[in-house]
């Protein structure tokens, strides 16, 4: 039993395709950012921070993690 798609029969208007209007597109860009809650500058100081420490909290784990694998994988591959 073949399947028929029901997508091709139905009208597509031009803003659901895809196709919209540029200055449209802009105004609807500038309304949603108006919406957002944009943060502090303390707060983006201190979620900066949280990030850097940890980028360097992961960044000893894999070299930790890295300088036992190079130091255990000569006993391994030679066994």
């Amino acid at each position: 039993m073949a399947r028929v798609s029901t997508r091709a029969s139905r009208p597509i208007s031009p803003g659901i395709a895809g196709r919209v209007n540029p200055i449209e597109f802009l105004q609807e860009t500038i309304s949603e950012l108006r919406k957002s809650v944009w943060p502090s500058r303390e707060e983006v100081s201190r979620l900066t921070m949280i990030v850097m420490v940890m980028a360097v909290i992961a960044s000893f784990f894999l070299g930790g993690l890295d300088q036992i694998f190079q130091l255990t994988s000569p006993f391994i591959l030679l066994n």
